[in-house]
């Protein structure tokens, strides 16, 4: 309990300092909100629509070729009878290869072989193929993925850069508390019980930040993933949110960036010897 008492009135009395931290910590937080929830929705965004364009059957011919035989209009609604299939749609377009567009959508995407068995039973000629939309999935996702690259990017950026300032301001921190140690462990304190109090002081900065930053994230996650997208060609939109999965990331980020911060303190304070710094004060 003493430790925990006098972290907490160490906050206020190095106000300072621990501010300085917390900016950092809550500009590390509220980035890695806003770029983990752009990813994750991003990717929820492309696992769905690879799904339904897997579930998407064409069927075409590969080439028109004089005197081989073509599919009617008739037979492309006879195909569409089957167990396999939630729904087709077949219509005339002059400006396909055989004046008929065929789509049809399986109930699941492994079902493609059986149904294309299915249709080769029902008459289907060999010079027609059974695909699904891949070309049409890449095309649509190409944009998406550009996004989940820079944001994963930007992420790796700012955690790497966060963690490199936070170490940074450990050792600093350290270096002027070295007295204040000092007389810690001039009065009995162990090195442990030091390093749980140094701790628990960045924890509870980290705590207040993470809340703070989820806050500001979960805001501006979304006007700046409409800014990214802004500048491509095809006009398209991601509705981000802030799940719970992505909240639990930001929590282990958060828990990790603190903890190095600690590993740090715990690694300058075995080194703090408590008669040498008195004397050295002195």
């Amino acid at each position: 309990m003493y430790v925990l008492e006098h972290a907490l009135l160490n906050l206020g009395r190095n106000k300072g300092r621990n501010i300085l931290l917390g900016v950092i910590i809550f500009a590390i937080i509220t980035a890695s909100v806003i770029t983990l929830a752009i990813s994750n929705t991003t990717e929820a965004v492309i696992s769905e629509t690879r799904y339904t364009f897997e579930r998407m059957v064409r069927v075409a011919p590969r080439q028109i070729i004089y005197g081989e035989e073509s599919v009617t209009l008739e037979q492309f609604h006879y195909f569409a009878e089957s167990e396999y299939l939630v729904g087709a749609d077949i219509r005339e377009n002059p400006m396909s290869m055989s004046g008929i567009e065929a789509i049809y959508f399986l109930k699941q995407p492994e079902m493609l072989y059986d149904f294309e068995a299915e249709l080769r039973n029902k008459g289907l000629p060999d010079n027609y193929s059974v695909v699904t939309e891949n070309a049409t999935f890449k095309n649509a996702i190409g944009h998406l993925e550009n996004l989940q690259n820079i944001t994963f990017t930007f992420l790796i950026i700012v955690l790497v850069l966060g963690a490199f300032i936070m170490v940074l301001l450990s050792v600093i921190s350290i270096r002027e508390r070295k007295y204040e140690i000092g007389v810690l462990r001039a009065m009995g304190m162990k090195k442990k019980t030091v390093a749980l109090g140094l701790w628990i002081e960045i924890l509870t900065i980290t705590c207040i930040c993470f809340a703070l930053g989820m806050g500001a994230g979960a805001m501006l996650s979304q006007p700046i993933s409409n800014m990214i997208l802004a500048g491509q060609t095809d006009s398209i939109n991601v509705d981000v949110s802030v799940s719970i999965l992505t909240a639990i990331q930001i929590l282990g980020v958060s828990i990790l960036l603190a903890s190095i911060a600690g590993i740090v303190s715990i690694s300058r304070i075995t080194k703090c010897e408590p008669v040498k710094i008195l004397m050295e004060r002195n």
